[in-house]
């Protein structure tokens, strides 16, 4: 089928499909490039925060760590000693040493904590917080302690005993370690993390909320919704779109708080860059569609059009209508093809018109040839007549024949025209059936003919040499009563006059040669007389016009004479 198509639609079939194969790889080069970047962001943001928990994880474990080691502090264990309960000297001396040595700690931690020691046997508390008066009370430690850190009143606590299997009955603990620091720590290090990887880390509790930096952005609470109705893992990312942006959010659960570090970042934001070449390129591509639309344009009607319209010329010049000539108002190479087509048509046309004359002088010349061979084959059947006749002494048919001869040379001498009416042809046809009749006495004859019919033409004898058959291959080899009928019809355009005799009659065979012998040259072996009627019939009306033969209903032969009344001139 793409043979068929012709080099304009190919060369537009061919851009549209390396248009597509363009589009085609190019999306699928920047999907996987967005892919791709997406992954790396991802992974960044995960070990971004990740790097954030260790450090803050790294903080609390220190914390933890002493807060387990201070319960063996050899001026502790001498605090605690019963001997030292009367000796309030020496028991100031241990309290300030063992304060020194906390705020040692502080003074070397990187987080500034507060640190209280709970003597449950003496009932007296330690504490680096010199603003606050912490008075011991039974009733704060009846319920176990938590075995990881809590957040109370905007700072994480963690509790420890001494020995730590006092951990669910804390009155029963000889220490009581309680070891908290405030949330401006973790703000400090969301800012730090913020300022150097340029995201908006935060951390984040189902119960609690969220601790921010201190410039969180406008979509942290946002993300806080979105995080509050998801179900989060340990660890893991969710992708949300807020005010037509879509972020991504990494998150790690804190082992030691229990909170979530949280990181978001704008995913657009971050590709920008990518999805502003993509929209180029489409622009691009776009641009050059149209710059291509108009070029094709261009082309086609500089080049396609006028392609056409030759082609069109050319074909329809194929087809014999010389007549064609081709119109181009531009100023280019076609307009000299086409002033040489039209000079080539009308060469053509004048020498088709010439060949035409011609063929229309020869046809006539072979018209009078095959007429001019009907009338000495008729007049060879009359003078044998009277020859017979007269050996016959039947004055009367000598007579009547040369009577019939006379009129048969005056009918076709009389014009030049070599047509003749229905009704001149049948006048010719009735005194020739007279005269058989007088010669067969058996023989009728029949014409009916209606009026509508009588005023068309044919070529002169074309009914003659019919009947002529129909009487001597018919009814004289047959001993009976002989009948012959003549009759005629006309019907959308197409008239028929009908001989039908009651001879002998041929079969079927007979009739395929018959109609066969027709179609060939003449030759010495068939009569000429049908043949000639046929042929003439054949060259004025075309090649559907003729003789046709079949069976008669009154037992011989039916010959259909046909023809159309358009006329070929």
């Amino acid at each position: 089928m793409l043979t068929r198509l012709n080099v304009f639609t190919k060369i537009l079939l061919l851009f549209v499909v390396l248009l597509i194969l363009v589009l085609f790889l190019y999306t699928y080069s920047n999907q996987e490039s967005v892919r791709l970047i997406e992954h790396e962001i991802q992974n960044n943001t995960r070990n971004r925060l990740s790097t954030f928990a260790e450090s803050v994880e790294s903080n609390i474990y220190q914390l933890s760590l002493y807060g387990m080691a201070i319960g063996q502090d050899s001026s502790i264990l001498e605090f605690q000693r019963p001997d030292y309960k009367d000796i309030p000297y020496e028991r100031v001396k241990l309290r300030s040493a063992i304060l020194e040595k906390m705020n040692l700690y502080n003074a070397a931690s990187k987080w500034h904590s507060t640190i209280s020691l709970y003597f449950p046997r003496m009932k007296q508390v330690i504490s680096t917080d010199y603003y606050a008066y912490i008075p011991y009370r039974e009733n704060e430690f009846t319920k176990p302690l938590s075995q990881s850190w809590t957040y109370e009143d905007n700072r994480f606590v963690w509790r420890t005993t001494s020995p730590t299997t006092a951990m669910s009955n804390p009155g029963k603990a000889k220490l009581i370690t309680k070891i908290s620091f405030p949330i401006h720590h973790i703000t400090t290090l969301l800012d730090q993390n913020k300022l150097n990887n340029k995201g908006d880390p935060f951390m984040f509790h189902p119960k609690f909320g969220l601790i921010s930096n201190s410039s969180p952005g406008d979509n942290s609470k946002s993300i806080l919704a979105t995080l509050q109705s998801s179900e989060l893992m340990s660890s893991g990312g969710i992708r949300t779109t807020l005010d037509q942006t879509e972020y991504y959010v990494s998150y790690i659960q804190s082992k030691s708080l229990g909170w979530y570090y949280v990181d978001y970042v704008p995913m657009q934001q971050i590709l920008r860059p990518i999805t502003s070449s993509r929209n180029l390129f489409y622009a691009s591509v776009a641009v050059l569609v149209v710059m291509s639309i108009i070029v094709l344009l261009t082309l086609y009607r500089s080049v396609q059009v006028p392609l056409l319209q030759l082609v069109k010329g050319t074909n329809r010049l194929s087809n014999g209508d010389s007549s064609i000539r081709l119109n181009y108002s531009e100023r280019n190479e076609f307009s000299l093809l086409f002033l040489r087509f039209n000079i080539m048509a009308q060469r053509i046309q004048v020498l088709i018109e010439n060949v035409y004359e011609e063929k229309l002088r020869r046809r006539e010349a072979t018209l009078k040839q095959l007429q001019s061979q009907i009338n000495p084959h008729f007049l060879y059947n009359c003078l044998f007549y009277i020859k017979n006749m007269a050996r016959m002494k039947n004055e009367k048919a000598v007579v009547a024949m040369a009577l019939n001869l006379g009129e048969y040379y005056r009918y076709i001498t009389r014009s030049e025209n070599d047509l003749a009416t229905i009704r001149e042809e049948l006048a010719m046809v009735k005194n020739y059936l007279e005269i058989q009749s007088l010669r067969l006495e058996r023989m009728q004859f029949t014409i009916d003919v209606p009026q509508a019919i009588l005023d068309k033409t044919v070529p002169r004898l074309t009914m003659q040499p019919i009947i002529e058959n129909a009487i001597i291959h018919g009814i004289e080899p047959k001993p009976a009563d002989g009948q012959i009928k003549i009759y005629a019809s006309c019907k959308d355009n197409t008239n028929t006059i009908t001989v039908e005799d009651s001879g002998f009659g041929m079969s079927d065979e007979q009739f395929e040669l018959m109609k066969s012998d027709l179609l060939k040259p003449l030759d010495e072996n068939m009569g000429c007389g049908t043949w000639n009627v046929h042929q003439r019939l054949s060259f004025l009306y075309g090649k559907d016009a003729g003789l046709f033969y079949g069976h008669s209903s009154l037992g011989g032969v039916r010959v259909d004479i046909v023809w159309q009344d358009k006329y070929n001139k």
